[in-house]
């Protein structure tokens, strides 16, 4: 590893490790399929103990007197392409031995009969819709019908497999172990009372069509419930057997500096529209936060200097005329921003217009690296694990009840 892992994290590490061995022991001695978790609250490191691991499972580890999994297949699998870009960069960033020919974005063609041992697949959910290239000829049929409709599927072009079939004859090798590290597995899945209507990371953590189930499902979150959730209900089916989960102890990682000792939450105590004092608010803390940020600068002779980001939350749909005003507060704040001060991350890639404002797109992933970018305007993008340590101030105009979505945003 490039870095030195913390208390808590080599902890959460041997912890792990010694689950996955539980897993493949389950595995060969009563062919079922498992599941285990790693629980981390966010700003803990999961991709860095993530790397750890496979690092271990690929190679083999004395620190952790952990023996290589010569057979190991690793598919990481999440519902955002820019999420698994990021993961893929923060793997590298981590790893001494994980090389970028050992991490593969699958895209198509993907001409593969089986997936290579030593070498981590990043999938995401788009690319297993019918719509997909890598899925064209994929007959979604029930395992009565599966054997006889398979025989006359049509692959797709430039393939001579489907991903399906791809991942079927991975787990089917007697050489190779398929391990599927569902990421924010916070989001969980159907597995129960609505199978025939189950979810695409359904369909590849149980199997369908003929089709197997993949051997071990790693579930990787900072609220890990409804994963568990849907490993427990499988469990009972007697279809998976869930593992006692990781988690990784909150008041470490808050000991270690890693994440915040306080969050202030601003929250009205009578009804009205304080949109704009919240806003308003909003600005001064993040020009405090800058001005904090240039003496430390100066203090310490830095030139790497934090330059501070704000964020707001939209409603869905996004309120044209709400973001515009805030937008102005945030500029009476700061005259000294420009055009290129803000950007959006929203689902519509393309320029956005709020008054008199236009906004241009920019990558989630590219926020934390684009330091002129001071201000950004999301909806759920944030909520969703991409990593921007300078995100300080947020004005969120997005109202929600459920606790999951609030812990993983305040975490975000």
């Amino acid at each position: 590893m490039k870095f030195t892992l913390k208390g808590y994290q080599v902890d959460g590490v041997h912890d792990l490790l010694r689950s996955l061995e539980n897993a493949r022991q389950v595995l060969d001695a009563d062919d079922k399929e498992v599941s285990v978790s790693l629980s981390a609250t966010p700003g803990a490191g999961k991709t860095v103990m993530a790397a750890a691991v496979i690092e271990a499972l690929f190679y083999g580890s004395d620190t952790f007197n952990f023996d290589q999994d010569p057979g190991a297949v690793i598919i990481w699998f999440s519902d955002d392409p820019n999420l698994n870009d990021q993961t893929r960069f923060r793997l590298m960033e981590a790893s001494d031995k994980l090389l970028a020919s050992d991490l593969i974005t699958i895209e198509p063609p993907f001409a593969k009969p089986i997936l290579d041992a030593g070498t981590v697949y990043f999938l995401n959910t788009q690319k297993l819709s019918k719509s997909s290239l890598l899925t064209r000829g994929h007959f979604d049929v029930t395992e009565q019908e599966a054997f006889e409709t398979m025989t006359s599927a049509i692959q797709p072009d430039l393939q001579g497999w489907t991903i399906w079939e791809t991942i079927a004859n991975t787990i089917r090798d007697e050489d190779r172990t398929l391990y599927l590290i569902v990421d924010e597995a916070h989001r969980g899945f159907n597995t129960t009372s609505t199978r025939d209507k189950a979810t695409l990371v359904s369909k590849l953590v149980n199997g369908h069509a003929g089709y197997p189930a993949v051997p071990i499902v790693w579930g990787i979150s900072a609220t890990i419930d409804r994963f568990q959730e849907a490993m427990a209900a499988a469990d009972a089916l007697e279809s998976r057997r869930a593992l006692p989960p990781v988690t990784v102890d909150g008041f470490r990682v808050q000991e270690s500096g890693l994440v915040k000792d306080t969050v202030l939450l601003d929250i009205p105590a009578e009804a009205g529209n304080f949109d704009t004092v919240l806003v308003r608010r909003g600005a001064k803390k993040l020009r405090e936060s800058s001005e904090l940020w240039e003496a430390y600068a100066n203090t310490q002779g830095s030139v790497d200097l934090v330059h501070p980001l704000l964020v707001l939350q939209a409603p869905n749909p996004p309120d044209d005329d709400q973001m515009a005003r805030a937008l102005d507060e945030i500029f009476e704040e700061f005259p000294e921003f420009d055009e290129r001060s803000v950007r959006h991350v929203l689902g519509d890639h393309k320029t956005q217009k709020f008054g008199t404002w236009e906004v241009d797109w920019i990558e989630p992933q590219r926020v934390q690296e684009t330091p002129r970018v001071r201000v950004l305007i999301a909806k759920e993008a944030i909520s969703t694990g991409w990593d921007c340590p300078r995100a300080e101030v947020l004005v969120s105009f997005r109202p929600t009840k459920d606790h999951t979505h609030i812990t993983q945003l305040l975490g975000r």
